[in-house]
């Protein structure tokens, strides 16, 4: 059997806008114009070699973990590969992580632990560690190893590389790629499929806020297995019709694993073995086999739930029809405050009676609004079938719905508001301004298609002009009124963090700050370029400006000032004590919405603290514990300040010296989306990560949980707009409530 190649001209489909863009000009102008580099990398997948007919044999590693500052892990990664090599398999695929933080001197690092002749053929997908915290995380993935997804075929296999990273975020989401996926496998209908993505899916794993969707997608196909890493151990599940091997990280050691087709009793199947290397190259490997991935007939799983619900109060009654093999059939609300890890909450057993499975679900804790049951069918081997359902718990609550807007995409980035006009910016490019009418009407203004955008616009002073941040290297200033283009600036890098207005105490007017990566540009309103400074690494945070200095955090573990005429840098504080670039990014304030607090002093904050300096010293003033980079501070009607941790405590503190007059659990989890203050009646809105929403009334020391908005992730901080609240979602709608 001969391998065959997909069309594209390197034996790779791009499945998706997210794993294409950008790689003509930036992708193959590196993999194949560099000398040093050889052919694009996978270039060799899929050409039919004589000596490897009827064969298919590969690699698959993961969590390497490359740092050019951790020598030891170089050399095991030499030693990996060098083995690697000496098994001359067809290709290898690498499920992610490939580095700590994705900077280009560390995929230099792993580039040169690799053999020339191995090269060519290692097929790469991106892992949390490459986008996380990198504001050029995918144009720099696709400048070392290609599109972040893609397919190609070898031996009579189909095998796809997935990307659910988000930019700047830790947990996965599928969203628009689940369309080119679906085209991609029904191109490819009738040969086995084997997919191949950083985190694992389904089970106890909640690394994929949408892997429910990505379960539907891929059912009616013959996909048959899925290769991951992310969770550094091995991990075997089988479900709905395939088998998942979750494989050691290669950063604990030299570990790999040997994946061989062969025949068996049951037809063709993928034999899994792990090698780890002995102690010195004198020792003898360790061959372990690990399981294997049956090809041409599902190992069970494959015949779908049907379920009936019906919610009355305090519970939710659940029928269920499994797979005629089933013994168990398990239910449970589906935990939408784990973020982005493992949970092995508790599930109910429904009873058998007859052909179906009943039961009932415990609903009197649930908030009302959106949620999701999932059902989970067991055979006697323990294969097991998981299906989701969405069920809607209605009692009142203090918000409302009163509309939605569907703008396609992801909303990730803050809202911005001026008089009655909100605007949102989406991951696929599409800008809406809406006119929010009384408490419960809209009326979208304009829409305008631009750049990607991951984070939040800003109106000018005035209200005139709209400014908005595109991952297309741009910062366009929109007219607010009718939505023409104005202005638009130029960087080298994606602009990836949120613009600041802010009034110029010495000329009186506006100034637009925001930044490229490592560069800071402050800009008039025409879109002249003022000045332009360095912020070493990288920041992907709003700046502040108190009129006369600038405040941005870096991604070398600082907090900085500059001359807010000039641009001249005044001062740095060094935020943590870790012990090398890569802890001193993520322990840093790289993701701050910097403040000027009330009194002057300015607040940057970092996952362990919150740190208030002086402005015109940078010397420190006080610190409160808490992870408080990822929900911008709010100051309230008596001049306090509230805080907000990643893990949902608030915090009523006096900004002047930082102690604390109370704190409580609002919601479970916060990233990116602040509190917002109701001025009619200074309730406090807040939205988890989860899309919970609590009210807050930091008067009487009480937070309430309110309802469960939906079903999605939210990274963005909402508005108020006279009596509604303005909620954007991962979802790609954006939702108006009354409150």
């Amino acid at each position: 059997m001969t391998d065959q190649t997909n069309s594209s001209g390197h034996g790779e489909t791009a499945l998706s806008r997210r794993g294409f863009l950008g790689l003509s000009a930036i992708g193959l102008g590196v993999g194949l114009g560099g000398a040093a580099w050889g052919p694009w990398p996978g270039a060799a997948v899929g050409a039919p070699r004589a000596a490897d007919a009827g064969e298919l044999r590969f690699v698959v590693l993961t969590d390497t973990h490359a740092n050019d500052e951790e020598i030891v892990r170089l050399d095991n990664l030499r030693r990996v590969f060098a083995a690697v090599e000496a098994e001359q398999p067809q290709f290898v695929l690498h499920c992610g992580d490939i580095t700590d933080y994705g900077s280009d001197a560390e995929f230099a690092a792993y580039r040169d632990a690799i053999p020339p002749g191995l090269w060519d053929r290692l097929r790469h997908a991106p892992g949390n560690h490459e986008i996380r915290w990198d504001t050029s995380a995918r144009e720099r993935f696709q400048r070392w190893f290609g599109p972040t997804s893609y397919s190609f075929d070898a031996g009579g296999v189909h095998f796809v590389a997935l990307d659910p990273t988000q930019a700047l975020q830790e947990p996965g989401l599928f969203g628009d790629d689940l369309a080119a996926l679906r085209d991609d496998l029904s191109a490819a209908r009738g040969i086995p499929s084997v997919m191949f993505l950083h985190y694992p899916i389904a089970g106890r794993n909640y690394f994929v806020n949408d892997t429910d969707e990505l379960l539907r997608t891929i059912a009616p196909f013959d996909v048959r297995g899925i290769f991951a890493g992310h969770i550094h151990r091995s991990e075997i599940d089988r479900f709905n019709g395939l088998t998942q091997v979750a494989s050691v990280a290669t950063r604990s050691g030299p570990f790999y694993l040997r994946v061989t087709a062969r025949d068996s009793p049951q037809g063709r199947v993928l034999a899994v073995e792990q090698v780890s290397l002995g102690a010195t190259d004198a020792d003898a490997p360790t061959v372990a086999p690990l399981t294997e991935i049956p090809l041409e007939a599902p190992p069970g799983g494959a015949e779908p739930i049907r379920s009936g619900v019906r919610v009355r109060e305090g519970a939710i009654d659940l029928t269920a029809v499994a797979g005629r093999d089933a013994v168990a059939v398990d239910v449970r609300v589906h935990p939408q405050s784990v973020f982005g890890t493992v949970d092995d909450g508790v599930w109910t057993a429904l009873a058998a009676r007859g052909s179906s499975w009943h039961g009932s679900l415990d609903a009197s804790m649930l908030a009302p609004g959106a949620h999701r049951v999932q059902l989970r069918a067991t055979d006697g081997a323990g294969v097991r079938r998981h299906d989701t359902v969405q069920v809607a718990i209605d009692r009142p609550s203090g918000a409302r719905a009163a509309w939605e807007l569907a703008v396609g995409g992801q909303l990730q980035g803050a809202l911005a508001a001026f008089g009655g006009t909100v605007v949102a910016g989406s991951t696929s490019g599409r800008v809406v301004a809406v006119d929010v009418a009384g408490a419960s009407a809209h009326r979208r203004r304009w829409t305008r298609d631009l750049g990607p955008m991951h984070r939040g616009a800003a109106f000018t002073t005035d209200g005139s002009l709209v400014c908005l941040p595109g991952a297309d290297h741009r910062l366009t200033a929109l007219d607010a009124r009718t939505g023409a283009v104005q202005w638009a600036s130029t960087f080298d890098k994606p602009v990836m963090s949120t613009p600041a207005v802010v009034r110029s105490t010495a000329s009186s007017a506006d100034r637009v700050l925001v930044a490229a990566e490592d560069r800071l540009r402050c800009l008039d309103v025409t879109g002249a370029t003022l000045w332009e400074a360095d912020v070493p690494v990288r920041t992907a945070g709003r700046a502040a400006s108190d009129g006369v200095r600038v405040f941005v955090g870096a991604g070398d573990g600082r907090g900085y000032a500059y001359d807010l005429a000039t641009g001249a840098q005044l001062w740095s504080f060094l935020t943590n004590e870790r012990p090398d670039a890569y802890r001193q990014l993520i322990y840093g304030p790289w993701d701050d919405w910097v403040e000027v607090l009330p009194g002057g002093a300015v607040l940057f904050s970092t996952v362990t603290d919150a740190i208030a300096v002086d402005p015109a010293t940078g010397a420190e003033l006080w610190r409160v514990p808490g992870s408080h980079m990822f929900a911008p501070a709010l100051t309230l009607g008596d001049g306090s300040l509230l805080l907000t941790t990643e893990w949902g405590v608030v915090s009523v503190v006096d900004p002047a010296s930082g102690g604390t007059r109370w704190s409580a659990q609002a919601v479970p989890r916060v990233v990116n989306a602040g509190p917002v203050i109701d001025p009619r009646t200074g309730t406090v809105w807040l939205v988890s990560v989860g899309g919970l929403l609590a009210a807050i009334d930091p008067v009487k020391n009480a937070s309430v949980v309110d309802r469960q908005l939906f079903t999605a992730n939210t990274f963005s901080t909402p508005v108020i707009v006279g009596g509604q609240l303005v909620v954007a979602a991962q979802d790609g709608v954006l939702r108006g409530l009354t409150i």
